[in-house]
């Protein structure tokens, strides 16, 4: 119980820290979306170096656990919804709420206008970037090289706007946007995060396996 009870803390800290992202990346959109999407960074930044839970940080490594890690994703999920959530409601209740809250609806109404492949395509991309950049910044030897693992990983996942399903949430509640549609295309976000990470840890794996059947 203790453990999950570390996870889901660690977690709701985790959501925390992508919804200062969202926030700071929507009070910069639309004339400053670059620099609001390096600054998004510092959230996953965070997330890593304190050892925070992430969904999209920690599902890619799910083969790699026994099937009781899929509790921990679940417990994982819950608690970075709640704090992710939790600042974006803190957050409207202040004076920079009406800029973030214009920003947040312009977003939501392209996802909600958008078809379901799509988002789910989407989704999938962002898992890869998301994978890419914990599994980048776990690897790399130089301190540098961490760092532009992470933060260029999230410029492109903004920028090029690839669906983060714990950042999603955030948008959704400074739009105010709740209904059958939105559960839909998050459950699709969740999926398409998971089979993203999955999917470029199963290609690494592969790799190293061929090389290792060659010698």
């Amino acid at each position: 119980m203790k453990k999950y009870l570390v996870i889901f803390i660690s977690s709701i800290l985790a959501g925390l820290c992508i919804g200062i992202g969202v926030t700071i990346f929507l009070t910069l959109s639309p004339d400053n979306k670059i620099l609001g999407a390096t600054l998004f960074g510092l959230g996953l930044f965070t997330i890593i170096h304190f050892g925070l839970y992430l969904y999209t940080g920690k599902i890619g490594f799910v083969l790699e656990r026994k099937p009781a890690y899929l509790i921990d994703m679940l417990v994982c999920l819950l608690g970075n919804l709640l704090g992710v959530i939790l600042m974006s409601l803190f957050i409207k209740i202040t004076r920079i709420a009406p800029n973030i809250i214009q920003e947040s609806q312009k977003i939501v109404s392209i996802k909600m206008n958008d078809n379901w492949y799509s988002i789910l395509l989407l989704s999938i991309m962002c898992g890869i970037m998301i994978y890419i950049a914990v599994k980048g910044h776990e690897i790399c030897p130089y301190d540098f090289g961490k760092i532009i693992f992470v933060f260029v990983s999230i410029i492109i996942f903004i920028l090029c706007g690839f669906e983060h399903c714990v950042a999603n949430a955030a948008y959704f509640t400074f739009a105010s946007v709740f209904n059958l549609k939105v559960f839909l295309y998050f459950i699709l976000m969740i999926i398409g995060n998971g089979i993203g990470a999955v999917l470029f840890d199963c290609g690494l794996k592969a790799i190293n396996w061929l090389k290792k059947s060659i010698h």
